[in-house]
């Protein structure tokens, strides 16, 4: 039998009660802490929500505490929550022998070295769970980005690639559509990758059409991709973007080039049958109305996919199980009646999200049409 010790009292105990008792309460509290111990900590630590994390610059004793408890049940955590900046991350105990899930919020500007540091050494078990979240639009820091790009995605490959089910990036972020597409050519077990785009700038993850075309992806298990699809040829777009003809700023390629590349896409995606949430477009969140249209025209998405039955929707009919289709912000033309009634028929049970969008163009048109009227009302008085 171990030794009883008075350090195996909780911290309140030992600082307050524990000076006005005599031995033989304080060995009574001890024995009936430790079988405490004994049943409840293992479950009790499984789940660790921490929302704050002292600054390794102005730790003090209780602070000190705090982290030698941690430490001391690291072995217990299988999944962490933590709101911590990515540097502090590097204090955190060196190993966490069955932590398989974690999500941390609260990251600022920075690279990847420490995330990936934290990638590498965190979980020996094998990571299931990754959700990492930038601090955004905060007063403090409001246009706050975070890097993801390489040493980040060399450890998840290295480290989690064969177990990894769920990976979510929040927030503003740069990262490598090349990085994407091996994480899905690597994790056969992964069902959710998210990039969930917040702000209008939408810097986050996207993935190269043409990247696509070229690997194979091994996670035929994949229940939630939310990401964009970019770099596709769109000749069919023949408004005007910014008072210039859509060529200008668009990526270049002729009618057959687009729908041969979009078809291979659709194809694809459409192998992923187990699908239920398919997120290729987000709402942009515009600055006020003023400049909000002009932003749009700029953020919005061009060389995505069309979602017609011309560019080759029809090969994703076998998505069954699919609940939300997320088309929010992208250059597409689907109110026609033919794509009304083929998602009505294959996708009954999904939301179809969209956006409704009004041009420089149409805006002034609409303003000038308004002018009009309230001449006219001016001239009938």
């Amino acid at each position: 039998m171990s030794a009883t010790l008075f350090e195996d009292l909780p911290y309140e105990v030992q600082e307050t009660v524990g000076y006005f008792m005599n031995y033989g309460d304080l060995s009574v509290c001890v024995r009936v802490c430790k079988d405490w111990h004994t049943i409840f900590h293992p479950l009790l630590w499984r789940h660790i929500d921490i929302s704050w994390f002292p600054d390794p610059w102005y730790w003090d004793d209780d602070d000190k505490y705090f982290l030698n408890m941690f430490s001391k049940y690291a072995h217990l955590i299988h999944s962490l929550e933590t709101e911590v900046d990515s540097c502090i991350l590097t204090y955190f105990p060196l190993i966490f022998p069955h932590l398989t899930s974690a999500y941390v919020y609260g990251l600022h500007y920075g690279g990847s070295g420490e995330i990936a540091q934290f990638v590498r050494r965190g979980s020996p078990a094998g990571w299931r769970r990754l959700v990492f979240e930038t601090l955004t639009h905060d007063e403090i820091a409001p246009s706050t980005y975070y890097d993801y790009k390489g040493e980040f995605f060399e450890a998840l490959l290295e480290h989690a690639a064969s177990t990894l089910e769920v990976l979510h990036i929040l927030g503003e972020a740069f990262v490598l559509s090349k990085d994407i597409n091996l994480l899905l050519c690597s994790a056969p077990r992964l069902k959710e990758l998210r990039f969930f785009y917040e702000s209008m700038h939408g810097c986050s993850g996207w993935l190269n059409a043409q990247e696509i075309v070229d690997s194979e992806w091994v996670c035929t298990d994949l229940e939630v991709l939310c990401c964009k699809i970019g770099k596709i040829p769109r000749p069919d777009i023949t408004r005007d973007i910014l008072d210039q003809p859509a060529s200008v700023g668009t990526v270049s390629g002729g009618f057959e080039e687009s729908l041969d590349l979009q078809r291979k896409i659709y194809t694809k995606l459409g192998r992923l049958t187990r699908l239920r949430e398919l997120r290729l477009g987000f709402e942009l969140d515009t600055m006020p109305p003023i400049y909000g249209r002009y932003e749009k025209e700029i953020y919005r998405q061009y060389d995505c996919l069309a979602m017609t039955l011309d560019s080759g929707l029809d090969l994703l009919k076998g998505l069954k199980e699919l609940r939300i289709v997320g088309l929010e912000d992208m250059e597409i033309y689907i109110n026609n009646p033919r794509e009304q009634d083929w998602f009505a028929e294959h996708w009954p049970y999904a939301t179809i999200g969209t956006s409704d969008y009004t041009t420089d163009r149409d805006h002034r048109s609409d303003s000038e049409s308004e002018a009009e009227d309230v001449d006219q009302e001016a001239d009938d008085v």
